[in-house]
C-alpha cells in the first residue's frame, strides 16, 4: 500500500474523496472513457487536476496537459503527443529496449497526421455532428460563398483521394498507442491500466483550438486502456463552440458527443476558504477594526443581525465557534465568508478581495479604526459588479431606504450562509450601514438613542460617529483597491 497523505497537503475544500470516488469509478471502464470535470472558473479545478494526478501516477501510467499553455500550436495533436512522451518516457526507458521505436512511431504518426489535418478535421466534424461530406462542409464555411465552394472541392478530393490512407494512419496511431499500454503496464509491476490523461485550462483555450482538440481526442484516441479526464468550465466551453458554430448552434448536445460523462465538483465552503485565507492574516492588524457585533464562543448571544428574530436560539457558549485562535479574528472570517457567500464569489475572487482588503489596511493612517463588515462589503460589491457599485453610492445621505433596496433586489436569493446549522443574515448588515454609514452627527445620536437595548449596536454606532471623516474615505479606499487585479 502506497503512502498517499502528501499528495494532497493543503486540500482545505475536501476534493481528495471525490478524487478517491472517480477513481475507483474510471479504474472499472475496460472500454475508452472521456470524463468531463466540471466546475466554475476560479473554483480550484487546476488544484484538483493536478493533486489527483501526483496520487494516481503511483498506481496508474498518468499524463498531464494543460491545454491552455499549448494553444499556441497549430495543431492540438502534436502537443498531446509531446507531454505523452514527455510524462511517460522515463517508465518506458527504465527496461523498455523497444522505447525509441514506440516514441519515434507515435512521433511520425503524429507529423503524418498533422500533414492531412485538414481532412481529418472535416471527417472528423462531419461524424461528429450526424450529416454528411459536401453539405456539411458547405456549412462550414457558408460566410464567404466563393471561398467556400473552393474550400469544399478541395477537400472532398483530397479526402475521397486520401480515405484509405488516412484509416490506415488512424489504425496504426491507435496500435502505437495500444503497444505503449502494454509496455507500461508490464515493464513496471506498479503500474496497471487504464492510462490517465488529464487535460486541464480547454475552456481558456481559443476556440478553434479547444473544439480540434475534442475532436482529436473522439476520433483518435479510442483504444481500450485509456481514460481522458477534462477540466472545464462547461459554460464556458458551450461559448467556444458556438463561437466556432453559430450562436443559434446547440452546443449542450454536441459537446455530449466527446463527453462519455460529466462530474460536477461541489461549490467551496466558504467558511474553510475563508479561514485558510487569513491563516496569514497579521494578529497586530486585528486591532485596525472595531470590535464586530457578534459573539462566537463569548458570554453574549444577543446578535444584532437577526434583530427581531428569536434570541434563545443563538444561546449556548459555542454555537458559533470557529477553529480560529483570537475570537476578533474568528469573527473577521465569519464575515469574509458571509459575504463571498452573499455574492457567490469564485475561490480566485476571494483571494483578490483579500489582497485588496489588505491594501487598505496598509493605507490606513495610524489610529483609525475601520469597519470590516461595511469594507468587505464595498469590496466585494465593486468587484461583483462594478455598475452597481457606482449606482450604491450616487444616492444621498437621506436615500438609505433606496440603497438598500438596490442591493436587496440584486442579491436577494444570497442572503445567507449556515454555520453550526444557524443562519446569518449577511443582508442585515448591509442595511446598518447604508442607513448609517454617512448619517450626519446629530441623525446618528438618535439612532443611538432608539437602540440602547443593544449594546453592539451602540458601539458600533458610536464608532461611525466618531470616525465620519474616515467613513467618507471608503469609496475612495476601495476604487483604489479594485485597481489591483
Amino acid at each position: 500500500m502506497h503512502e498517499k497523505a502528501n499528495e494532497w497537503t493543503g486540500d482545505v475544500l475536501q476534493r481528495k474523496k471525490y478524487a478517491d470516488f472517480l477513481t475507483q469509478y474510471l479504474v472499472a471502464k475496460k472500454d475508452p472513457f472521456v470524463i468531463n470535470i466540471n466546475a466554475p472558473w476560479g473554483s480550484g479545478k487546476t488544484f484538483f487536476i493536478g493533486h489527483w494526478y501526483e496520487d494516481l501516477k503511483k498506481e496508474h501510467p498518468c499524463v498531464l496537459f494543460n491545454a491552455w499553455e499549448n494553444d499556441f500550436s497549430s495543431d492540438p495533436l502534436l502537443s498531446v503527443i509531446s507531454s505523452i512522451e514527455k510524462d511517460l518516457s522515463p517508465l518506458l526507458s527504465v527496461t523498455d529496449k523497444d522505447t525509441t521505436k514506440i516514441n519515434s512511431g507515435l512521433s511520425k504518426v503524429g507529423e503524418y497526421l498533422k500533414s492531412i489535418a485538414p481532412i481529418l478535421v472535416r471527417a472528423a466534424v462531419s461524424k461528429a455532428i450526424g450529416k454528411d461530406g459536401l453539405e456539411e462542409l458547405q456549412q462550414l464555411n457558408e460566410k464567404d460563398e466563393k471561398a467556400a465552394t473552393e474550400i469544399v472541392e478541395k477537400v472532398t478530393e483530397k479526402l475521397i483521394q486520401n480515405n484509405k490512407t488516412v484509416e490506415k494512419a488512424i489504425e496504426s496511431f491507435e496500435k502505437s498507442l495500444e503497444e505503449l499500454i502494454e509496455k507500461l503496464t508490464c515493464n513496471q509491476k506498479n503500474l496497471k491500466k487504464p492510462l490517465f490523461i488529464f487535460i486541464d485550462e480547454l475552456d481558456r483555450c481559443r476556440p478553434l483550438y479547444a473544439i480540434e482538440l475534442l475532436e482529436r481526442i473522439k476520433h483518435l484516441f479510442g483504444v481500450p486502456g485509456i481514460v481522458f479526464v477534462i477540466a472545464t468550465d462547461t459554460e464556458q466551453l458551450k461559448h467556444s463552440v458556438n463561437a466556432i458554430y453559430g450562436s443559434g448552434f446547440d452546443s449542450t448536445t454536441y459537446l455530449r458527443r466527446f463527453f462519455d460523462q460529466s462530474y460536477t465538483l461541489a461549490l467551496p465552503d466558504y467558511v474553510e476558504y475563508a479561514k485558510l485565507l487569513f491563516q496569514g492574516f497579521d494578529p497586530d492588524l486585528v486591532n485596525k477594526f472595531v470590535q464586530i457585533g457578534i459573539s462566537l464562543s463569548g458570554d453574549e448571544k444577543r446578535n444584532w443581525v437577526n434583530i427581531g428574530g428569536d434570541l434563545n436560539e443563538y444561546r449556548g457558549s459555542d454555537e458559533y465557534t470557529l477553529t480560529i485562535e483570537k475570537n476578533d479574528l474568528a469573527e473577521m472570517v465569519l464575515l469574509f465568508s458571509l459575504f463571498s457567500s452573499f455574492f457567490k464569489l469564485d475561490l480566485r475572487t476571494q483571494k483578490q478581495c483579500y489582497e485588496k482588503i489588505l491594501a487598505i489596511i496598509s493605507s490606513v493612517p495610524f489610529g483609525e479604526k475601520l469597519h470590516f463588515a461595511y469594507l468587505i462589503f464595498l469590496i466585494m460589491l465593486e468587484t461583483k459588479d462594478p455598475a452597481l457599485f457606482k449606482e450604491y453610492f450616487s444616492f444621498g445621505k437621506d436615500q438609505a431606504r433606496e440603497k438598500k433596496e438596490l442591493i436587496k433586489n440584486k442579491f436577494s436569493s444570497f442572503y445567507n450562509i449556515r454555520i453550526s446549522e444557524r443562519l446569518y443574515y449577511t443582508i442585515d448588515f448591509v442595511d446598518f450601514y447604508s442607513e448609517h454609514a454617512y448619517t450626519d452627527h446629530d441623525g446618528i445620536s438618535e439612532a443611538i438613542k432608539r437602540r440602547r437595548h443593544s449594546s453592539s449596536e451602540v458601539r458600533l454606532l458610536e464608532s461611525i460617529r466618531n470616525n465620519q471623516n474616515n467613513m467618507k474615505q471608503y469609496e475612495k479606499w476601495v476604487l483604489l483597491a479594485c485597481n489591483l487585479d
